[in-house]
């Protein structure tokens, strides 16, 4: 623990004393991210559509999309240009930390040109290894590398959902999330090795970090861990301190709130910003200090660093601060609402059900959902059953697939989940249930291939005959048969399901259900304009629904119908700017 607070205090000492070279390097980092890599990205996202034909980019055509001649080219650039970014960018922290704790001088042109000498790399075998390594590193990215190109990246939540659906998902998940984990802390070193060492390749600096990491693995995750702490416990601090004054003025002087708020909220999104390039900055001192063994701390010649003025930094800091201020009043201002966001209780309430099941469709309307999700496939004597997957492996622990069973065959099978167990349901039943209980359907059509050519106007006077195709959904991953749906019954309400979706949404439909990981500003704006609702399935954690009511899209699809309906209603015209504030927080950080 005693070289863990000397490396902690060198660490802190040379950021202090070379804080200048650290406010332009991260300047530039963040122009260069903001003014370059995203859109860069943007336009050759946009050109590669362009140049195949593609509208947008889904689960169906993906394939095609990817095997594209000029799309393969574009997105090894893409990837090229990615790893390009984080060597720079972590590769002059690291060398800039290395020159620090050794007390030498140093110029960024010098240090630049050293990295410039190592991208031959990049152009060679060797940069598979430089791509494993990062994809190691993804699962710590989160808390560990704050680097700005890797935040927003992690799977899918409906794939580890269907993973952890099971106990042998839940182990498999469990052994290859904690071998990754393990493998990524061991080779951790490896970019730090790379970029200091000027003679040295990447499946060397590899195999050099794995070495080390034999004996010092464990100083290591501590000192990360302690680093992660403080971090945390000083942006709880902060958050603290900076809201107070609002909390007394939205209870004593409300007319003032909308204008603190906003000034507030500045202050927390630059401090905010500053923390996190300081954890960046510490991370790599740590990093180099473990790596080469230098805990105590280099001398500063006198002359290295002049005495700097801090006038410009002042003057550009305030007027950030007035521009995000504003922003921000105007876009708490528009926040005011009380949203209209549908509840949408996914396959029925799973809580203490089977899904797909009666019972769960009568807990869900006693939750509160304003839609209940509902799977249907056609059996082989063309009626409708209520159920998900294309056998009965799963829920019914038996052989059989669903398109070569009748209905009544089904109706008999009892289906387990959870410990619970029912009785598959009919379209039918489902129907006659939900309009008892005055809740209307969102009923998804799972096409497994062997359907009826009249399957749709099967369905259509299925709905027709309850006198439901005014007030129910009907969607599916078919887009061909949506269209067919759309056109053949104008005044239903039909939509595609996506669960990827890059580009932009031109589908004659009245909603699109997009997987969450999918929904960005740019396409809620999008189908607002058009206009088409959006359902974004499934969200099963309370930042995601708080998150995607605050946005106030059409609906939300979820396993917790009752929490969602819960968040929605603290989202109402009454809710503190405070609230408001924490929320938006946790939401970009």
């Amino acid at each position: 623990m005693h070289k863990a607070g000397q490396v902690m205090r060198q660490a802190v000492h040379n950021i202090y004393v070379y804080r200048f070279d650290y406010v332009q390097v991260f300047a530039l980092i963040r122009i260069f991210q903001f003014l370059l890599m995203i859109p860069v990205t943007s336009i050759v996202l946009k050109l590669m559509l362009r140049v195949t034909g593609f509208t947008h980019i889904t689960e169906q055509n993906w394939q095609s999309f990817v095997t594209h001649p000029f799309v393969m080219i574009m997105i090894c650039l893409l990837i090229l240009l990615f790893l390009l970014f984080v060597y720079y960018e972590m590769g002059f922290l690291f060398l800039m930390a290395f020159h620090q704790q050794r007390g030498l001088r140093y110029r960024f042109l010098p240090l630049w040109q050293q990295l410039n000498r190592k991208v031959v790399y990049f152009f060679s075998v060797q940069v598979l290894f430089l791509i494993v390594y990062l994809a190691l590193l993804m699962p710590l990215a989160s808390f560990m590398l704050p680097l700005t190109l890797t935040q927003s990246i992690s799977l899918p939540h409906f794939l580890t959902e269907e993973i952890m659906s099971s106990r042998a998902g839940r182990l498999a998940y469990a052994v290859v999330a904690s071998s990754i984990v393990m493998i990524g802390i061991r080779s951790i070193l490896t970019l730090p090795i790379f970029t200091i060492q000027p003679h040295i390749s990447i499946l060397r600096s590899f195999k050099q970090s794995w070495r080390f990491s034999k004996r010092g693995l464990f100083e290591l995750v501590v000192l990360l861990a302690m680093l992660l702490t403080g971090h945390l416990l000083m942006m709880l601090g902060i958050t603290v301190v900076a809201t107070f004054p609002l909390y007394l003025i939205e209870r004593l002087i409300p007319s003032a709130a909308l204008i603190t708020a906003g000034l507030t909220l500045a202050f927390l999104e630059i401090v905010f910003v500053v923390l996190f390039s300081l954890l960046q900055a510490m991370f790599s001192q740590v990093m180099v200090a473990i790596t080469y063994n230098t805990p105590v701390m280099g001398k500063i010649s006198a002359t290295t660093h002049r005495k700097r003025r801090y006038k410009p930094l002042l003057l550009i800091s305030g007027i950030v601060f007035l521009v995000l201020s504003m922003m921000n009043i105007n876009s708490l201002e528009k926040s005011v609402y009380a949203p209209d966001t549908k509840i949408i209780a996914h396959r029925g309430y799973v809580a203490g059900n089977v899904e797909n099941t009666i019972s769960g469709l009568v807990s869900a309307a006693n939750a509160g959902a304003d839609l209940i999700e509902i799977d249907i496939q056609q059996t082989v004597d063309g009626e409708f059953v209520v159920f998900h997957d294309r056998t009965l492996r799963r829920l019914a622990g038996k052989n059989g697939v669903i398109a070569n069973m009748t209905l009544s065959e089904l109706k008999t099978l009892t289906i387990h989940q959870n410990g619970f167990s029912d009785k598959i349901a009919s379209l039918d039943d489902c129907i006659e249930i939900a309009k008892a209980l005055d809740v209307a359907l969102l009923i998804e059509l799972k096409v497994h291939g062997q359907e009826t050519e009249d399957v749709l106007p099967k369905l259509v006077e299925k709905l027709r005959k309850y006198k439901v195709l005014d007030s129910y959904y009907v969607q599916s991953a078919d887009g061909q048969k949506m269209t067919q749906l759309k056109k053949l019954v104008p005044n239903l309400r039909v939509g595609i399901v996506y669960a990827l979706n890059i580009g932009p949404m031109e589908e004659n439909v009245d909603f699109i259900a997009l997987e969450e990981s999918w929904v960005t500003e740019q396409l809620i704006e999008e189908l607002k304009q058009h206009p088409t609702d959006l359902f974004v399935w499934t969200l099963n954690d309370d930042r995601s629904l708080q998150t995607f009511i605050e946005k106030n899209v059409s609906g939300v699809i979820t396993d917790h119908p009752d929490v969602a309906r819960e968040l929605r209603a603290q989202q109402s015209e009454n809710q503190y700017f405070l609230q408001r504030i924490l929320n938006r927080l946790r939401f970009i950080f």
